[in-house]
């Protein structure tokens, strides 16, 4: 997007100085490699430090500092994004220029204050504060069970193994492992390893974020972001039964496309036509012409070279709903749509972007994103614009189904582990 700034001190930073917004928002995000072995301690650090601090050790203490900046929220949470664990606080505050004083400055240092000064004591986090989010975050993971599209697309990425197979929160058996002792430690590499990235948008401009967030320049180190290599993997199929009515359908297609390139953008029309929007080739054939399917739509996801299928089926129609979604592959593979749907696509994801101009929050996840990609905003819409049906069908030939995974509706149930 034209205007952001993208700089490098010690810290890496990404600023969009406009005063279209009421609000100032900032994002600092903390990325370390994906790890089985630290994996529950860093899901759970956010939920834990966003609610005190050492000067506020308590959540109705904390709420009065941010009262006192105009109703300041912040937010905390973590992702896996490709090869690694991201944890995130954002903080949203109202504009120096709407009150007339410098609340930013005060926000960030309240924001420091949970990066720099937590909720500890002698090495380790409050005991009866981590003793409550761990019931939380237990409670979370029990949710995906439930969750059967989630449980689905858990046991799919199960299959894949690597990466994939690693749950965002963790297992039940490794938050069993987690200790107030543990999540500090977790906390001191975050803030001695990790590299760290700054996001602002709002009415600032580079010396005043640099010289805000001056105190975290000594933190973190520098690296860079590790791309996954396109891995050779065998075909994969896993069914398993439920008491369940509507049966889950998942399949995951290997994509030979380096996510740095202008093909990962193309591969967004490609998906917008296969399974991305309404008027896709699954929604409109899979679910409406031949009623096979509640839902059914595809997701890409660049960084993990993969594309996934989804649809909520009848068990007595996995076969042929399996036939039909090939079916309309082999047609993009062969460029069979029409010049319309194809300028359609386009424009779904011109108006994508284009809303991003309009929604802080959204605005920050993309630019958050944006040093996955080596293209500005209105690169990606030029590359957008200039894909042709031969573009598509030449990637459509580069998916290879890999791993198929049914959760079907059965009489008896049948109680799957989600403990690895």
């Amino acid at each position: 997007m034209k205007g952001i700034e993208q700089f490098r001190e010690k810290l890496h930073y990404s600023v969009y100085p406009t005063d279209k917004f009421k609000t100032t928002t900032c994002l600092v995000s903390f990325s370390a490699p994906l790890s089985t072995e630290t994996i529950a301690d860093r899901a759970l650090l956010p939920y834990i430090m966003e609610k005190s601090t050492e000067a506020y050790p308590s959540i109705e203490l904390f709420h009065t500092p941010l009262e006192e900046l105009y109703d300041a929220a912040l937010y905390a949470g973590a992702s896996k994004v490709g090869k690694e664990h991201v944890i995130q606080f954002q903080l949203e505050v109202v504009s120096d220029g709407l009150v007339g004083e410098p609340v930013l400055s005060r926000a960030i240092k309240l924001l420091e204050e949970v990066l720099l000064r937590p909720n500890a004591y002698d090495g380790a986090f409050q005991p009866l504060i981590v003793e409550q989010e761990l019931r939380l975050q237990r409670q979370r993971i029990e949710s995906v069970y439930d969750d059967k599209m989630r449980f689905a697309q858990q046991r799919l990425q199960e299959l894949l193994g690597g990466e994939l197979a690693i749950p965002s929160l963790g297992t039940l058996d490794q938050l069993d492992a987690v200790t107030p002792r543990s999540l500090y430690a977790a906390y001191e590499s975050m803030i001695r390893h990790d590299r760290i990235d700054v996001y602002v948008v709002g009415d600032v401009d580079r010396a005043q974020v640099t010289e805000a967030f001056a105190p975290l320049e000594t933190l973190g180190e520098p690296f860079e972001r590790a791309y996954p290599e396109p891995v050779a993997r065998e075909f994969q199929r896993l069914e398993e039964e439920q008491a369940i009515n509507q049966s889950k359908l998942h399949l995951a297609y290997a994509v030979d496309v380096d996510p740095k390139s202008e093909d990962a953008v193309r591969m967004q029309v490609f998906n917008g036509l296969f399974g991305g929007f309404p008027h896709s080739k699954l929604f409109m054939n899979v679910r409406e012409k031949e009623s096979l399917a509640y839902y059914a739509a595809s997701q890409y996801s660049s960084l993990s070279r993969m594309l996934f299928v989804y649809a909520g089926i009848d068990a007595s129609n996995q076969a042929k709903t399996e036939q039909i979604i090939d079916a309309q592959l082999a047609d993009l593979k062969a460029g069979r749509f029409d010049d319309m749907t194809l300028e359609q696509t386009k424009e779904m994801l011109y108006h994508q972007r284009r809303q991003l101009g309009d929604n802080p929050r959204q605005l920050i996840a993309w630019m958050s994103g944006s040093d996955i990609r080596p293209f500005s905003l209105e690169e990606e819409m030029t590359i957008i614009e200039r894909t042709t049906r031969d573009d598509v069908a030449a990637l459509a030939n580069r998916l290879e189904l890999t791993a198929v995974y049914c959760l079907k509706g059965g009489r008896h149930e049948d109680r799957l582990s989600i403990r690895r």
